[in-house]
């Protein structure tokens, strides 16, 4: 029996552990974006000029869209310097230690001794994480082969088309003195410079150095004889151990070399060095980095064959090759070369022979054009003066002046007329606005105001309309017109505007501020005549409390004057629940005077001057008095929804009317509570979520609802004035319009609207912080 409730027990305990992990997971937030990891592993120090182009070859590449957020982890494995098995046992505990919770998306490998690293420890330090290498010498398809998830460039020296090079421009050249160093690179090169340059064995002696000290090497290179020429090879340490950059390998070895030097490797020509078909530390980078962008896109690596032809080019520098009398006939056509003096004309050839002749045309054209221009300057000198005299009232009027045929097309306007209307110059007026009656008006019926008017009476004054801008937005204007032809005979209209926009604002905001006086006049009477019954009720009732609950030496006195035991007078109040009434009125008492304090902040108008208010406290106080608001007319009712409080800040100070910004904070939330008044709800009921924080000299306040949202077309004019998505009579369109006014005009911040339809909106204001 106690086997099987265990097992029940166990069974049950499982149960709700599978649960508990399943909510877990579905409360996690989904990531936007996952990020991902890229290791980059060096065989050499950081600071070696291969190493830093091979780096700025992957950055220029691979960080780029839409990898630009890639994280590079740049690791160097240094083994130029130190090359010991206990060396690369660090390296190894290093990585394992370092990478052992990162995710890795790929590695970029540079140069042998990381590749071969790689193919030894990757299935235990990376298992499963795609290789891509470059800068690998005598690289064989062999070393890979069995090997899942490795491609990349593989460094292919140039050596038989440089010894090519070298015989053609050097045809006297007898022997080639070949220069490498003893490490596992250098020894790799040798091996494939030896191969390839088998067939030039019966036509030139090719020697290669002994393993000797820098000061030897150098001896050796400077007792050289004529019709002798050094090809460097890769050198970075002698016998002992010294070792030099790359770049320093021609100064020390080959400066004021007796023979030509040449080289394979793209940053040891400097110094002298003649050049070759040399390897680029940046374009085995640039290499590489093509390759990753497509294993990152998802293509296989056992799709994407080793690149092995292509990443090196013929580069010579032009004053070596003047040193040794060596014609650039001689050289690839194909070849750079550096250091070249600079020849305008051969350099651009065809542009100065091009300039020429268009210069000539040009003469020739306005020897013509002069005498046609001085016979039409008389005759434009004349008409010169009227059209300047009209054309200046025209252009620099006040009002916007046009002339529209009757169809609707316009045919003339100014530059005030396309400024009210938000367009660029007069001219786009007239090539856009070809019917008024549908792109300009707001209301198309609107214009037959205006065509009625002209059949009558032939003009019309003072006639107020709304319209369209260019870019959608709405603007008032008072319009004059009058009918009339043109110079051949044909009925037109010509008139002015004038925008009001500014005034029927001012008005709507004149309406309002009375509404608002009026509300705060009387949200101030009701409070001073609740005032008075409500103090009488709060004293009477803490009154009974002290006569009713205290056993004081007059309580009992009294009592027993009537001929009952105070005692019995508090056993019955207790049993019949009376304190806890009279303390219920007490409390509800407290309730009615924090709202009639409410009320009476809400009517106070501060002066114009501003000062420094807490932006909590006043949301705090929008809080109080909205919570009292309810309209079952339009279904809402703020006790019914839900308001969650995030401030970041305790106290952000802001110079601000303290009234105009409650008001703000007011009329968002009862726009919220009204919107989502017409939502229907499945699960969560209404809800708004208020947030508060400073972001540099800024205050924030968000508002959130949950509400049925808004499309982008409303979402970009909800803050114009006259602009409602209420029905008629229900809204004016002016509420948020004015909030805008103050927020950005007033007070020198920043209102946005941010909203998804059926999915809720979000309002950002930012205010300027108090400073002292």
């Amino acid at each position: 029996m106690t086997k099987v409730i265990c097992k029940y027990i166990r069974n049950e305990l499982l149960r709700l552990f599978g649960l508990a992990v399943i909510f877990l997971f579905m409360a996690l937030p989904v990531r936007a974006e996952e990020v991902r990891h890229v290791l980059v592993l060096h065989s050499y120090h950081s600071g070696m000029s291969w190493v830093t182009n091979i780096e700025k070859g992957i950055r220029d590449t691979l960080l780029v869209p839409p990898y630009k957020d890639l994280v590079l982890h740049i690791e160097y494995m240094d083994t130029k310097r130190h090359h010991s098995a206990e060396h690369y046992a660090r390296i190894r505990n290093l990585l394992e230690a370092k990478f052992k919770n990162i995710s890795l998306s790929l590695i970029l490998s540079s140069d042998n001794n990381a590749f071969d690293f790689l193919l030894e420890n990757r299935d235990e330090l990376f298992p499963g994480v795609p290789i891509v290498f470059c800068g690998v010498n005598n690289f064989s398809d062999d070393q890979i082969k069995g090997v899942k998830g490795i491609t990349g460039v593989a460094e292919v020296m140039s050596s038989r088309e440089t010894v090519e090079s070298i015989l053609k421009q050097l045809p006297e050249t007898k022997s080639i003195y070949v220069v490498n160093d003893y490490l596992k690179t250098g020894r790799a090169w040798e091996t494939t410079i030896k191969r390839n340059l088998v067939p030039f064995k019966d036509r030139v002696s090719i020697e290669y150095n002994e393993n000797l000290t820098i000061a030897g090497l150098r001896e050796k290179i400077h007792s050289l004889k004529s019709g002798s020429v050094v090809l460097l090879g890769v050198y970075y340490s002698d016998r002992d151990g010294k070792y030099v950059t790359y770049e320093k390998l021609g100064s020390i070895l080959t400066k004021d070399s007796p023979v030509p030097v040449y080289c394979l490797l793209r940053f040891n020509l400097r110094d002298g060095v003649i050049g070759g078909k040399v390897i680029s530390g940046y374009h085995q980078g640039v290499m590489m980095s093509e390759v990753a962008r497509k294993v990152l896109a998802g293509e296989k690596t056992a799709d994407i064959p080793v690149i092995k032809i292509g990443a090196n080019a013929f580069i010579f520098d032009w004053q070596s090759l003047d040193k040794y009398g060596i014609s650039i006939e001689s050289i690839p056509e194909e070849s750079v070369i550096l250091n070249e003096p600079f020849s305008f004309y051969d350099e651009y050839f065809y542009l100065v022979w091009s300039t020429v002749f268009v210069f000539t045309a040009m003469i020739v054209l306005v020897i013509v054009l002069v005498k046609n221009v001085m016979a039409l300057h008389k005759a434009r000198r004349d008409l010169g003066h009227s059209e300047i005299k009209y054309r200046s009232i025209f252009d620099n009027a006040q009002e916007g002046i046009f002339q529209t045929s009757v169809e609707g097309r316009v045919l003339a306007a100014n530059s005030a007329f396309a400024a009210i209307f938000g367009y660029d110059s007069p001219e786009e007026v007239i090539e856009v606005l070809d019917n008024v009656g549908k792109k300009l008006y707001l209301n198309e019926v609107e214009r037959n105001t205006l065509l009625t008017a002209m059949q009558e009476i032939g003009t019309l004054s003072g006639f107020e309309v709304k319209m369209k801008c260019k870019g959608g937005e709405i603007v008032w204007i008072t319009m004059n017109a009058r009918k009339t032809t043109d110079q051949n005979g044909k009925v037109i209209f010509e008139g002015s505007v004038v925008d009001i926009t500014e005034r029927k604002l001012n008005e709507r905001r004149i309406i309002q501020s009375e509404k608002m006086m009026s509300v705060g006049g009387l949200a101030a009477g009701m409070a001073h005549e609740i005032n008075n019954p409500l103090a009488a009720i709060v004293g009477a009732v803490q009154n009974l409390q002290k006569r009713l609950g205290s056993e004081s030496k007059k309580n009992i006195l009294v009592a027993e004057e009537c001929g009952i035991p105070f005692s019995a007078i508090t056993e019955y109040l207790e049993r019949r629940d009376c304190l806890k009434f009279l303390d219920g009125i007490y409390e509800s008492g407290l309730r009615a005077a924090t709202i009639v304090r409410g009320m009476l902040s809400f009517s106070r108008k501060s002066g114009s001057d501003f000062e420094p208010h807490s932006l909590n406290s006043i949301v705090e106080n929008a809080l109080s008095l909205v919570m009292k608001d309810y309209d079952y007319n339009r279904n809402y009712d703020f006790k019914k929804i839900k308001i969650t409080k995030e401030f970041d800040s305790p106290n952000s100070l802001i110079n601000c009317d303290e009234v105009e910004i409650q008001q703000v904070v007011l009329n968002l939330l009862k726009n919220g509570a009204e919107a989502m008044g017409e939502k229907s709800y499945v699960d969560d009921g209404p809800c708004f979520v208020l947030r508060i924080r400073e972001n540099m000299s800024m205050a924030v306040l968000e508002i959130e609802d949950n509400g049925p949202g808004m499309d982008e077309e409303v979402r970009k004019r909800i803050l114009e004035p006259f602009y409602t998505t209420k029905s008629v009579g229900k809204g004016t369109g002016l509420g948020l319009s004015i909030s805008y006014f103050i927020i950005t005009r007033r007070h020198k911040g920043s209102m946005e609207v941010f909203s998804e339809l059926g999915k809720g909106t979000r309002f950002v204001v930012r205010l300027p912080l108090y400073k002292e």
